[in-house]
């Protein structure tokens, strides 16, 4: 089951699913429909041109428990994996292949008296419209969503995004007479170092709290000229007291010059660990690992907001591994075959 798991992995890691090699994720796709067991049943949903695959041991659309995955990653400059005898290394190995091979293989062998679905989508890292659209077709008591946490914590918490767009016009002139513009560019900086000083940077996944990241700015377009136009990119990640109309407002406040567009929000997800299912998921976890489950706030947002955004309980848990998105992230093998093991126990 390790081997089978660990090379379902390797295999789903030669895919380059990153968001505009659309080829690989057919690919991908067809890999998983000719190695799924033939008993299960596989629906393929297109939207907004995105593919998503729908496996499940039954062919209705009321289900007991749904896993909810996704096969995009993020670019990268390597797409490589390496390995070692504890961990696998590469983009998307814990966010989230590795728990994609260990759900697959878990489907192909289990028998389970409940009606059970895979949902696998290719835009969890653009926007999860996939999974708002699929949960207008199918129905469920409880989402699994491995796609946050390390080492088996339990999320009780994601925070919610905001991604905003500022843009300003102000007045250009020669660089060498700043006295006669007004810097575009300067403007919008200001604005983020006002938000940052409210907003105070956390320095470690300890600090529970909202992060604003300045992603892009770009602004003029002659070195010897003061930039009179500039945009800005911000991505907020906030926690539940912090709402979107306090941004804008305190953006507002600082420069009423500056147009705001809002690119893309989404909604904390919350959990409510004392759910039975939760609890008896828990109950699982603690006898499988032996120890307590570690319960957190993720500063991360996923797919499960869809699920909470319909008051669905999730449970969020990867196995062990970290750096998401960054060159040297990893998922540990034998924890694959913990989050097997559990899961087997769960839904059997």
């Amino acid at each position: 089951m390790k081997e089978n798991i660990i090379n379902k992995l390797k295999e789903l890691l030669k895919y380059i699913t990153i968001e505009q090699n659309t080829e690989e994720f057919t690919k991908l796709f067809e890999y998983i429909k000719t190695t799924t067991n033939k008993k299960l049943n596989i629906k393929e949903y297109t939207f907004n041109n995105k593919k998503a695959l729908v496996i499940s041991n039954n062919n209705i659309l009321e289900q007991d428990i749904i896993f909810c995955t996704h096969i995009d990653i993020v670019p990268a400059t390597n797409y490589s994996y390496q390995e070692d005898q504890n961990n696998i290394y590469g983009r998307g190995t814990i966010d989230m292949k590795g728990s994609v091979a260990v759900i697959l293989e878990l489907l192909n062998n289990i028998n389970s008296p409940y009606n059970i679905a895979l949902f696998i989508t290719s835009d969890e890292e653009i926007d999860g419209n996939c999974v708002h659209e699929l949960l207008k077709i199918y129905k469920t008591k409880l989402a699994i969503v491995p796609d946050g946490g390390t080492d088996f914590q339990l999320i009780k918490e994601e925070k919610g995004l905001l991604q905003l767009e500022l843009s300003i016009n102000t007045k250009s002139a020669h660089a060498s007479q700043p006295f006669n513009g007004v810097n575009a560019i300067v403007s919008l900086y200001q604005v983020y170092d006002k938000l940052i000083k409210k907003y105070p940077l956390p320095q470690s996944n300890k600090e529970y709290i909202t992060s604003i990241n300045l992603s892009t700015i770009v602004g003029g377009s002659a070195i010897n000229q003061v930039p009179d136009t500039a945009t800005m990119k911000l991505d907020i990640r906030h926690i539940d007291k912090d709402k979107k109309e306090d941004f804008i407002n305190y953006i507002k406040e600082i420069n009423p010059d500056i147009k705001i567009k809002t690119i893309l929000e989404g909604s904390v997800f919350k959990t409510n660990i004392e759910n039975k299912e939760i609890k008896k998921y828990l109950n699982i976890c603690k006898k499988h690992l032996k120890k307590d489950i570690e319960i957190i706030g993720c500063e991360s947002t996923s797919d499960a907001v869809y699920f909470s955004n319909l008051n669905i309980p999730a449970i969020i848990m990867n196995p062990k591994g970290y750096y998401p998105h960054c060159e040297n992230e990893y998922v540990n093998k034998d924890s694959l075959v913990t989050l097997y093991n559990i899961y087997k126990e769960f839904i059997e």
